[in-house]
């Protein structure tokens, strides 16, 4: 039979938020439909969850007794002396955010298995969870904040060059993890102990100047029909300099801190924000529903690209409330827009006729 599937967790530093994005989904999604939930864990091994909805249960990692099962070419087995077919994967929603859920390596995965799934392709889902390489594509296209990409092979080399053509004023965060993690306000005195920071959790880091009167807008895309939808703008409202993963996360709210929803902002400033979402959607490749995140330079009246979820938080449902789109509405949206099984061609070409050996 049949499955609607959701997949939550994997190996990396926003698994948490992974979870708690995906049981407000089933929650969600269970008024009205079946759900089997297949959590990828630490190990990034697959696991049958169906059977919890508590986001308790995964508190203490140790103490998490889920039946081990493999999938292949849709199919859900179950591991146990013999290998026990569960149920076929219908469509699979992907709610891993960073590591390999979101980094195109469970999207490649789902390709090689023939498994229809509603988040972007491999290639921009890697891309996008490379701010560096993301902000090089866009270049030319729409404004991004001068920065420099470090590594531990060039970050003398590197370091150097922050010193000498960056502002005083800096933002240093990991290149390839989300949720404000890792990220730091710093100034030319204490930015290279940031960056070490980060290479205990990540290979490379991105500092940038870090635009000190601003605010920070996001908007939440995807295509329905072969036509862009895109959401109201919020407006997240920070405490600090960023806004935080605490802010984001622990402050008590499923939709993360405070935010204006819709953003107050001129027409023209809605104009741009909008006309920038399609063309980095287009530029990039994009698929599935995405939020992207702008950084808008009050001084200078200047908006920038800033970075690309293809996996948001709480699915960025709320974004969508406001134009009258719930929930089930939005997640329905994606299963019926999902992109066909990619074609792998083969064709005889005779060569191992040939006794070339």
């Amino acid at each position: 039979m049949e499955k609607l599937c959701v997949i939550f967790g994997g190996a990396s530093c926003e698994h948490d938020i992974s979870i708690i994005t995906a049981m407000q989904l089933c929650k969600n999604l269970e008024k009205k439909y079946k759900i089997e939930k297949i959590y990828l864990g630490l190990d990034n091994s697959f696991y049958l969850a169906t059977h919890i909805s508590d986001i308790s249960y995964f508190e203490d990692k140790k103490k998490i007794k889920l039946k081990p099962i493999i999938i292949s070419n849709r199919n859900v087995y179950v591991k146990n002396v013999f290998l026990k077919k569960y149920c076929e994967i219908a469509c699979l929603i992907n709610c891993c955010h960073g590591g390999v859920g979101e980094n195109g390596d469970l999207a490649g995965f789902c390709n090689v298995n023939n498994i229809p799934y509603t988040s972007a392709d491999s290639l921009p889902s890697h891309i996008a969870m490379d701010k560096s390489l993301t902000k090089k594509l866009l270049d030319g296209v729409v404004p991004t904040v001068p920065g420099v990409h470090v590594d531990k092979e060039s970050f003398e080399e590197k370091i150097k060059y922050i010193i000498n053509n960056l502002n005083d004023d800096l933002i240093v965060k990991p290149n390839s993890l989300g949720s404000s993690i890792g990220v730091k306000a710093c100034d030319k005195t204490n930015f290279t102990e940031q960056i070490d920071a980060i290479f205990l959790l990540n290979d490379t880091a991105l500092v940038e100047n870090r635009i000190v009167d601003m605010e920070e807008y996001n908007q939440a895309s995807f295509i329905s029909n072969g036509d862009m939808k895109l959401s109201a703008i919020e407006n997240p409202i920070s405490k600090s300099k960023f806004l935080s993963f605490d802010e984001k996360y622990l402050s008590g709210k499923t939709k993360g801190g405070d935010r204006i929803i819709p953003a107050k902002i001129s027409s023209d400033l809605e104009q741009r924000i909008n006309d920038y979402t399609v063309l980095i959607y287009k530029t990039l490749k994009l698929n599935g529903l995405v939020r992207i995140d702008y950084i808008y330079d009050k001084a200078n009246d200047i908006l920038y690209f800033n970075e690309v979820n293809t996996i948001p938080g709480s699915m960025a449902f709320y974004l969508f409330e406001p134009l009258g789109i719930d929930y089930i509405s939005l997640i329905e949206s994606l299963i019926e827009n999902v992109k066909s099984s990619k074609k792998y061609s083969y064709f005889d070409t005779a060569v191992l006729r040939k006794k070339l050996l």
